[in-house]
């Protein structure tokens, strides 16, 4: 277990004992906030407090933090995409089939947590107070503070891709928590500022990549940094700004590549590969991945040392997409389309297409990660990836595009290394685009089979300006109402948020 994961493990119960030092005589004590007066104060201190604060929050844990199975950002961004089902229920339709308000259950269960986690950006902004005068090595702090930047950063973008601009506290409110003041959103503009400085300023602080096996692998870092300024530039449409970025992350300095099967990408063996840029490590025992205890089905048939696993055959990728993939494309072996289970059903698109109750109805098994020899009950070690090159390569191609409003050589060449590891016989040629539309949907159509589960699909297809027009599609496929519209391309804030605003925290429009 890494440096990163031993003090995410114990920081909370450093944190909770330091809380608790002082004073035994009979008088009222604070216990669940730090005390500035005697933490930190080494740099063993600041170590733990940036440990716990900038990286708390991106974690896969279950139920808790930006990045798990069962209401991470990431996983409610591809429940509302296209392609996403849930088979254990009709009731997460209104997830799927986008038709939730910020009042329904599934908002609160799977889309509301995400934006909960807002306060760690404040949490984040005191940690960069408390340490500004812990004495230590100048290099050192520099890197602290980066790292803490690059957490406020990254989940202010998060947070902005999903639901639009954000409140966010300045250090002086913060300083003054006694005095009631209610903040409202930052604008478009102050939002926008807010994210690229932080990022930018950040990577100038932190290391280009680590390699795997070092002690440092999972903190921040400048490629990690630079992937997210991409796609937040990418998100707000500067194209130059995102070529720009794009190319840098292509420069040999970050060391990134493809691995060279594309199912080799998500196993335990080859964890912290170098396709990743980063992941949410997952541990035995702290942080594990529930993947498979969510997409399988209960009679899929394990050997006997995987009949332990819990599986609630959850989340399903839709036949309409899956209909879509090339037959030889090698990302379809991370899919399971057909199986047999112990007792001989044969369970495929065909044979459960008539039936509600069966277990492939809504979707092939979206498989992706393998599964952990080791894994038993709901639990699975193998990482949790987040980002990785094939994404940066496949948004450089479309930035080249967009910015230069015409299909290049270099974008076509960019495309097909992601498109000819899993389909080596069939590259794009430049030919086969008649313009920029084509070239534009080819990345659309890649960008799904390769990413498919990783959290980009939404953001996608919001990009491409069809958000609206493939849920229509997806409901109509599977006859479902929708209530999707424009007003859906974010999602709308938590309704106790506006409550306790006072009409100083407004609603996105038409919530």
């Amino acid at each position: 277990m890494n440096r990163h994961f031993k003090f995410l493990k114990n920081v909370i119960v450093g944190l909770c004992c330091l809380l608790a030092a002082g004073s035994c005589e009979l008088e009222s004590e604070t216990y669940d906030r730090i005390n500035a007066s005697i933490f930190p104060k080494s740099e063993a201190d600041v170590d733990a407090l940036v440990t716990g604060y900038a990286y708390g929050v991106f974690q896969n844990s279950f139920y808790d933090y930006m990045f798990n199975a069962h209401d991470g950002l990431f996983l409610a961004n591809d429940l509302t995409s296209d392609y996403g089902m849930c088979q254990d229920g009709w009731s997460r339709g209104d997830l799927t089939f986008v038709r939730y308000t910020q009042n329904s259950s599934v908002y609160t269960e799977y889309i509301r947590p995400s934006y909960m986690y807002s306060n760690w950006i404040s949490k984040m902004t005191l940690a960069l107070y408390r340490i500004k005068d812990v004495p230590m090595r100048q290099e050192v702090k520099d890197r602290y503070n980066a790292e803490l930047r690059m957490g406020r950063g990254w989940l202010a973008y998060l947070l902005y891709e999903s639901f639009g601009p954000i409140v966010i506290a300045d250090l002086e409110t913060l300083l003054n928590p006694a005095e009631e003041i209610i903040l409202p959103r930052l604008s478009e503009e102050d939002m926008q500022t807010f994210i690229e400085t932080e990022l930018t300023e950040a990577a100038k602080g932190l290391d280009y990549n680590y390699r795997k096996g070092d002690a440092n692998w999972g903190r921040f870092t400048k490629g990690l940094a630079n992937t997210v300024l991409l796609k937040f530039y990418m998100h707000t449409k500067q194209w130059a700004k995102a070529e720009a970025m794009g190319r840098e992350l292509l420069k040999p300095e970050y060391g990134y590549d493809l691995v060279p099967e594309y199912q080799d990408i998500f196993t335990l063996a080859n964890e912290q590969n170098i396709e990743i840029i980063w992941a949410a490590q997952c541990v035995r025992g702290y942080a594990e991945n529930q993947w498979h205890t969510s997409v399988l089905p209960a009679d899929y048939n394990f050997t006997p040392f995987l009949n332990g696993l819990t599986k609630w055959n959850g989340y399903k990728i839709s036949w309409p997409f899956v209909n879509t993939f090339d037959a030889s494309d090698k990302r379809l072996q991370t899919i399971v389309t057909s199986y047999t289970s112990k007792d001989g059903v044969v369970h495929n698109e065909t044979n459960d297409a008539y039936d509600p109750s069966a277990l492939i109805y809504r979707g092939a098994i979206p498989l992706k990660y393998e599964i952990d020899p080791t894994t038993t009950g709901q639990t699975s070690q193998v990482d949790w990836i987040v980002y990785r090159f094939a994404d940066v390569l496949t948004l450089t191609a479309e930035a080249i595009v967009r910015n230069g409003n015409s299909v290049t050589s270099e974008a076509v060449a960019l495309l097909n290394r992601v498109r000819t590891r899993s389909l080596p016989n069939k590259a794009y040629l430049q030919s086969n685009f008649t313009g920029v539309s084509d070239f534009l949907t080819a990345v659309l159509n890649e960008r799904g089979w390769e990413l498919y589960f990783e959290g980009a699909r939404r953001a996608d297809l919001i990009r491409h300006g069809v958000y609206v027009e493939k849920i229509l599609e997806k409901a109509q496929a599977h006859g479902q109402q929708t209530l999707v519209s424009e007003k859906y391309l974010r999602y709308p804030l938590p309704q106790n948020v506006i409550d306790e605003g006072k009409g100083v925290i407004e609603q996105n429009p038409d919530f």
